[in-house]
C-alpha cells in the first residue's frame, strides 16, 4: 500500500540521518584538529594545576602506564586506571601552577588511527618536545615523549580519554 511504503521510507530516511550522524560527529570530534585541541585543552588544566578537569576527561574505563625518565635518580614508572591516575594528579598538578611559570608543548609525527567499524573511537600516537620553565629556580626543562592515546566519544561525556602510554625522557636543562 502506499501508506506502507512512504513509512518505509521515512525509516530509511531516519536511517540514513542516524548513519551519517554517528560516522560525522565522530570524524569531526576524533579528527587530527579535534584530536590536537583535546590534547592541549588536557595540556592548559595542567598548566592551571586544575587535575579535577584532567580528570573529568578520562573515561572511567580508562587504561594507563606511565614511564617517566625526567627527574635524575627518581623514575616513575605506573600502570593502572582512572582512580590511579587521578589519584596521582590530585598531588602532582596543583603545584605546577606555582613551580611552572611557562610552557611549550609541540607534537611531531602525529598518527591518527581510525577503524571504520569504530567511529567514534581514535587511536593518536606523536613524538612531544615540551618545554618548561621555572622562574623561582632559574631553570628551563627539556624532554621528549612518545605517547600512544586512545580518545573515545561518549553518548553522555563527550570526548573522552580511554587509553594513555607514555615513555618521557629528559632532553636537556638550561639555566634561564
Amino acid at each position: 500500500s502506499v501508506a506502507q511504503g512512504t513509512v518505509m521510507r521515512k525509516l530509511l530516511w531516519i536511517v540514513i540521518i542516524a548513519v551519517v550522524w554517528i560516522y560525522g560527529s565522530g570524524f569531526m570530534g576524533l579528527g587530527p584538529r579535534g584530536a590536537m585541541d583535546y590534547l592541549n585543552e588536557w595540556e592548559q588544566h595542567s598548566l592551571n594545576g586544575d587535575a579535577e578537569r584532567i580528570c573529568e576527561m578520562m573515561h572511567e574505563e580508562l587504561k594507563f602506564s606511565i614511564d617517566d625518565r625526567t627527574t635524575p635518580g627518581r623514575p616513575i614508572d605506573m600502570q593502572g586506571g582512572k582512580a590511579e591516575l587521578c589519584d596521582y594528579y590530585a598531588t602532582v598538578v596543583p603545584a605546577m601552577k606555582h613551580i611552572v611559570s611557562g610552557m611549550n608543548v609541540t607534537r611531531e609525527d602525529v598518527e591518527l588511527q581510525r577503524d571504520w567499524l569504530h567511529p567514534w573511537t581514535a587511536e593518536v600516537s606523536y613524538t612531544e618536545q615540551r618545554s618548561v620553565s621555572m622562574a623561582a629556580v632559574q631553570m628551563q626543562v627539556n624532554t621528549v615523549g612518545e605517547d600512544r592515546v586512545t580518545l573515545v566519544k561518549t553518548l553522555t561525556g563527550g570526548i573522552k580519554i580511554k587509553a594513555l602510554h607514555a615513555k618521557t625522557r629528559m632532553a636537556g636543562a638550561d639555566a634561564i
